[in-house]
Formats: structure tokens, sequence, C-alpha cells
């Protein structure tokens, strides 16, 4: 029985996906399986993992269809066999004791739940490009939590169980499926981060975080929404459901409550409503209520920021994907 599990979902990534997992074979914790899900490439991802695989047989490779980022996740973890669950993007790279340094904080805090580090982020050559801190008080971060992702996905470490016990990812989540998942667990017990920077995180035009800024900012939006939601009452959306459906559902609700948007909800009801297909109607209603929560030049002007960003959209929308 390994002692960590690595789930590394990849479609399209065969450039840099041999770097990544040489540097999780390379481990000086050797006692892991590491599970690589084919979300669907075109390009020799698959073949590259096999027959990596094929000299080693900690590795194994599973065919995910194309269904996506969420599902390729969930079946990973669904497929591990270790008490422990690392996360890692086929295209970054972990440094050799990274694996070992974080099994044994779990070791030593049985009620951790969740644990990241720091990284250092790189080129698409590999070069360095500075480091990535995170915050690793407690109290800054939950803090952080509350307002932005502090936890870099690819470092993470994870108790199985307790990913499994909470449903996994969600896919109305997807681009922020990792943040909802930590706000989640956050509710539970112990989160953490390392200020050690164990992961090389690269950079290049073909990362989510670049090529789907606007769905990534909507959807933590919707994470931190949820949050506070789960409070007091169950969602309004189906959770497992289509992402832009799952936004408009929450858009509506919140539209049909009548009651006014305050200045620390504004700015999430902003990057909701750039989600294309929202009803007017229910757009003017939450500018109302954004106007009569929050009387601020900001409030105002939130309906013309809004118009300006959906008309410069709409020509890139009609261009070649």
């Amino acid at each position: 029985m390994p002692s960590v599990s690595v789930v590394i979902p990849v479609r399209d990534g065969a450039l840099y996906l041999g770097d990544a997992l040489q540097s999780v074979l390379d481990q000086d914790l050797a006692d892991i399986e590491v599970i690589v899900v084919d979300d669907g490439s075109s390009d020799d991802s698959a073949a590259i993992a096999t027959s990596i695989g094929d000299r080693d047989s900690r590795v194994m490779v599973v065919a995910n269809r194309g269904k996506g980022i969420v599902d390729a996740l969930n079946m990973g973890i669904s497929l591990a066999r270790a008490p422990l669950v690392a996360r890692m993007d086929c295209d970054d790279v972990s440094l050799p004791d990274r694996l070992r340094l974080q099994a044994a904080c779990f070791d030593a805090d049985p009620g951790l739940q969740l644990l990241g580090t720091a990284g250092l982020q790189i080129d698409r050559n590999g070069q360095p490009l500075g480091p990535m801190d995170v915050p690793s008080d407690g109290d800054e971060l939950r803090d952080t939590l509350a307002r932005y992702n502090p936890v870099l996905h690819p470092t993470v470490m994870i108790r199985t169980e307790v990913v499994r016990h909470a449903g996994g990812y969600r896919r109305a989540f997807t681009y922020a499926e990792d943040y909802d998942l930590w706000l989640r667990l956050s509710e539970t017990g112990k989160l953490a981060n390392m200020d050690a920077r164990l992961v090389k995180l690269r950079s290049h035009p073909g990362q989510i975080s670049r090529v789907k800024e606007d769905q990534q900012k909507a959807a933590a939006a919707l994470a931190r929404q949820s949050a506070l939601l789960r409070r007091s009452r169950a969602e309004p959306f189906d959770a497992s459901g289509n992402p832009a459906q799952a936004i408009a559902a929450f858009l509506a609700w919140r539209a049909a409550t009548g009651a006014a948007i305050s200045s620390l909800e504004r700015r999430d009801i902003e990057l909701l409503l750039r989600t294309p297909g929202i009803p007017l109607a229910v757009t003017c209603k939450l500018l109302l209520l954004a106007a009569v929560g929050a009387p601020s030049f900001k409030a105002l002007a939130l309906g013309p920021r809004l118009a300006w960003r959906r008309m410069i959209a709409r020509p890139a929308k009609a261009g070649p994907n």
C-alpha cells in the first residue's frame, strides 16, 4: 500500500509531462503511486505517460475521455489507494523532498486536513521568474481564504478520506473548483500552508488562469457567495451541473430576494454578471439592489462598467476560436 497517491490530470500536456512525471518519480519518498488521468488529449500525452509507466510500475494511466478537469480530478481521487493524495499539474515540477516533507506534517498533526506549500514560478523553458509565497500563519490563512484563494492547487496534499467525504470537486465551480473545495473543508477542519517552496509552477500562455480568466473569477465569486449561503441555507443551484447555469440560477435567486447588495457583495456580483446569457431583467434588478445597498460612485458605475465589458467582448466572441 503506497503512503501517497499523486494525481496528475493532463490534456494536451505532452511538452512538459515527462519532466513533471520524472520529478515525482525522483522523490526521496519512494513509497508512492502516480495516477495520470488523460482528459481526452489529442497529442502524445497518454503515450508519454504510458511509456514511463512501462518502465516504472508506480505509474498508472487512466482515460477520462475529455469530460473536464473536475471529473478528471475526482476520477484520480476515486482510484487513490494511499491515505494521502497529492496534487500536481502536468507542466509543473516537484522538488525531490516535497512529498516527504508534506507527509511528515500530516503524521505530526492528526487534525490537519489539507496542506499546501509555497512555490517558485518558472517560465516555459524552466528558468526561474520569482517566488510564489503563500500565507502560512493560521489566522492570516483563514482571513485570506474569505477574500481569495491562498492555496496553490498544484502543491496540495490532502487526506484521501476527507476529500471523498466532502464530495470531491464540484463541476459548477469549474476553473475555481479548488477554491470551492478549500472553503468547504475550512468549515470542518484545519487547512495549512508551508512556507517552503517545494514546487516549481510553470507560467506559459496556455494556462487556464490566462485563457479562462473571466470564468475563473466568476467561479471564485460563486464559491465565496456559496460559502456565505451555507451558513443559513442550501445553495440555490445544482453544484454538480453546468457552471453558467449555476451562476444564472444563483443570480436569479439573489435578485428575487430583494435584499440590498452590500459593498462586500458588490464585487462578486459584478464578476458573476460578466457571465454571458444573464437575463437583462435579472441584471437590472441586481444593479438596482447594488445601488440601494452601497450608494457610492462604484456602485452607480457598476452598470456602465458592465455594459462596456460586454460591448468590447462581442467582437472577440465573433472571431475564430
